[in-house]
């Protein structure tokens, strides 16, 4: 929303200035939230742009700010019309434009480019706060049109959306990350951005003592209770279709997950990880 500025001049305007250089002084009432206009004494409206040629964008003019604006008339501005350019606020942030030489100031949006840091990077966390330039890896579904640049670098990989305007983040959440085989043969037949499936890891669960063959057991013999203190991930026992669990003290096999008590129980393996947050560049 465009916020509006207007003041009267001692000797008031007859007419909008026709000549570069004309100098305006107010006192701001409100601090804009995007970009702004200004009106002096009751004439039109005109846009105010930052010293780096853009539309303000948001906290340049801050309430009780002594405001310094410019008039400009001339190709680079406003399609050749008359525009106001900000030259000072106190309390205001400052519009530059983007640095050519080594001692030029430099812009957010340079620093964030040079971070190093292109469209569907991915990277992790140790603060739960989304910075800016980025988004959760959490397999939400976005704007194609609003984050084009991370929809030209993914497409549909983890999701096609609507099939129209929006489109899938992966959903790293809980998930380890494994390089892309591309031929090797290590991880075969895998299509880049698959998931996989865990390592399945049964173990004895027991009343009184081991009685498994040199396998783990743990005292905790209940089948959830038995995954924590193993140290194993939960899992979907559709994914296992063809495995079942036996033991040698029965000739019997034990559909997944197992049958706790005194025989065993099953889960996925995992290495020693710490919780962070994962996150795409957008």
């Amino acid at each position: 929303m465009t916020t509006a500025y207007t003041a009267k001049n001692s000797l008031p305007f007859a007419a909008l200035p026709t000549t570069n250089g004309v100098i305006q002084y107010f006192r701001a009432a409100s601090t804009n939230v995007a970009d702004a206009s200004y009106a002096p004494d009751g004439l039109a409206a005109a846009p105010i742009y930052g010293l780096g040629g853009q539309l303000l964008q948001g906290n340049e003019i801050v309430a009780g700010g002594n405001v310094t604006l410019v008039s400009y008339l001339g190709p680079l501005l406003n399609q050749g019309a008359l525009c106001w350019i900000l030259l000072s606020c106190e309390g205001g942030a400052q519009q530059v434009a983007n640095a050519t030489h080594s001692q030029h100031a430099v812009t957010l949006g340079q620093i964030i480019g040079f971070s190093g840091a292109a469209p569907g990077d991915i990277k992790f966390s140790a603060a739960n706060e989304v910075p800016v330039g980025w988004l959760k890896a959490d397999g939400a579904l976005v704007s194609r049109a609003e984050y084009g640049a991370l929809f030209a670098a993914i497409g549909i990989t983890y999701g096609a959306g609507d099939g129209a305007t929006t489109f899938g983040l992966p959903d790293l959440r809980g998930e380890f990350i494994r390089g892309f085989d591309d031929g090797r043969g290590v991880d075969q037949g895998r299509a880049f951005g698959s998931w996989q499936k865990g390592s399945l890891y049964p173990y004895d669960t027991t009343q009184n003592n081991a009685n498994g063959v040199w396998s783990a057991s743990t005292t905790q013999n209940d089948g959830p209770a038995s995954q924590v203190a193993m140290g194993v991930d939960a899992y979907s026992t559709a994914e296992y279709s063809t495995i079942s669990l036996g033991g040698v003290d029965a000739k019997v096999n034990y559909a997944l997950p197992g049958l706790f008590g005194d025989r065993g129980y099953s889960g996925i393996t995992r290495p020693r990880n710490m919780a962070m947050l994962a996150l795409i560049k957008c």
